[in-house]
């Protein structure tokens, strides 16, 4: 694992420091603590480093403003912002302000690290259970529109909207079901050994899944998969029917030697 530059912000001393122990022994451990961004120094990460920032919200601060200030002191770094995943609106803020991912405040020791492991590693993961709190609110909230989320009936539809069933026909049975991988919080190599294909055959089906359904991340992609609940029935049916195919996989598409 590269050298990692741990940053910790949160307006809660307590807080802070016990983020700083939990992270203590731990690839992870904080190299600064602070309230806010403006006191973290600028210089902190040296070459070839990469940076770690955890965020938590401040009361009545602007989120936004927040995320900016950060990639502003450090626009490489990887933002992982903590709260509580029942509050939507802050979820959504979080990953179109170009969180990396968002992680439940309540969630286990163990769990945080991993998610960082994967995250630092370049598969940025979200819980599956934040993803489903994050949708129990969806017909009382804003469409999602950066992640694909279609809007209720009765608004105006936008082009762009009309256009998603398209672009989920365009999918193939292999990247619906890899699709379904990322809902699941999957990484790259857990995907590539469930269908039996290499981690880079894998990177580039999220790529030309990134493209064909309009988002950012993978993050992003789980929302819009997740919003549908189709994609498994996709990938069944739009899968070949090759004779002497293996079972299907948990993800919806059977397997052979070779493909």
């Amino acid at each position: 694992m590269p050298s990692i530059v741990c940053v910790v912000i949160h307006p809660s001393r307590i807080v802070r420091e016990g983020l700083a122990s939990i992270l203590a022994n731990s690839p992870f451990q904080p190299v600064c603590t602070a309230a806010s961004i403006e006191a973290v120094p600028s210089t902190i990460a040296g070459a070839g480093e990469q940076v770690l920032v955890l965020i938590g919200v401040r009361e009545g601060s602007d989120l936004v403003d927040d995320m900016g200030a950060v990639k502003a002191s450090f626009p490489d770094a990887h933002v992982v912002v903590l709260g509580d995943p029942g509050k939507r609106d802050l979820v959504m803020t979080a990953l179109t302000s170009g969180a990396t991912s968002f992680a439940d405040e309540n969630i286990t020791t163990a769990t945080l690290i991993k998610e960082l492991e994967l995250l630092t590693q370049g598969e940025p993961v979200i819980s599956v259970s934040v993803l489903k709190r994050l949708l129990l609110g969806q017909s009382s909230a804003p469409p999602f529109r950066e992640a694909g989320v279609a809007p209720a009936k009765d608004e105006p539809q936008p082009e762009k909207t009309r256009a998603e069933p398209e672009q989920m026909s365009q999918l193939s049975g292999r990247e619906a079901a890899i699709l379904n991988g990322l809902v699941q919080g999957a990484s790259n190599k857990v995907i590539a050994n469930e269908l039996k294909i290499t981690e880079a055959t894998v990177k580039v089906h999220v790529k030309a899944i990134l493209r064909k359904i309009r988002v950012k991340n993978r993050t992003q992609a789980a929302i819009w998969a997740m919003h549908r609940r189709s994609v498994r029935t996709h990938a069944q049916h739009t899968q070949p029917k090759n004779v002497g195919a293996g079972a299907p996989n948990r993800w919806g598409q059977a397997t052979a030697p070779g493909v």
